[in-house]
């Protein structure tokens, strides 16, 4: 019964941390077409597109919004924009658990480049389990994030001697789904991995 309840415990707080991000998508862009829907309507009647066909307030208001996203990410990518990004990251983002692991899991699935490309490991830990190699100390060790399973943004960090990991071909975003899924169908992520032998 207490096995069950933790179980289902788990699933629950994985739901949550799923869910998270995609519930806070959609509220930003709610607020945002909020926003700019009252200056696109204006734009729109200034260029006389409210007499088009093709013309409505709410997808000049969305186009609007990805030229926005578009410039911000222009922005973004260069020097002062990165400067600006990185200060944000290390003195107020960085105070929410997880989110360096986060943010590169979430560009590693949108394709984007990450700034930090965390190689997948195992680790010798009641046979081998899959981490998250996140940094190597200057005596040589390697530091390693065990995720949990099925909320992955929680574990363990554990410093392991280098020679006692071994190195993977899998990428993050198919770790994170094989945790979420609890492991079920497996297989096809896991497809041509080499478990060592002790």
């Amino acid at each position: 019964m207490k096995n069950s309840f933790n179980i289902l415990n788990q699933l629950i707080k994985g739901g949550i941390f799923f869910l998270f991000p995609l519930v806070l998508l959609i509220l930003f862009f709610e607020k945002a077409i909020l926003l700019i829907k009252p200056i696109a309507t204006v734009i729109g009647e200034k260029l006389s597109l409210e007499n088009t066909i093709f013309y409505t307030p709410y997808l000049f208001t969305i186009f609007i919004l990805l030229l926005i996203c578009i410039l911000a990410g222009f922005i973004a990518s260069k020097g002062l924009g990165s400067k600006m990004i990185l200060w944000i990251e290390e003195h107020l983002l960085s105070l929410f658990p997880g989110y360096k692991l986060m943010k590169n899991t979430l560009e590693n699935t949108a394709g984007l480049n990450s700034e930090n490309n965390y190689p997948v490991v195992l680790a010798p830990i009641d046979g081998w389990v899959l981490g998250f190699q996140v940094d190597e100390l200057e005596s040589g060790e390697v530091v390693i994030f065990i995720p949990s399973a099925p909320n992955t943004w929680e574990g363990n960090v554990i410093i392991f001697k280098k020679e006692e990991i071994r190195q993977t071909s899998i990428e993050q975003k198919d770790v994170n789904k094989l945790l979420r899924q609890l492991g079920v169908n497996s297989k096809e992520i896991l497809k041509g991995l080499k478990i060592p032998s002790k």
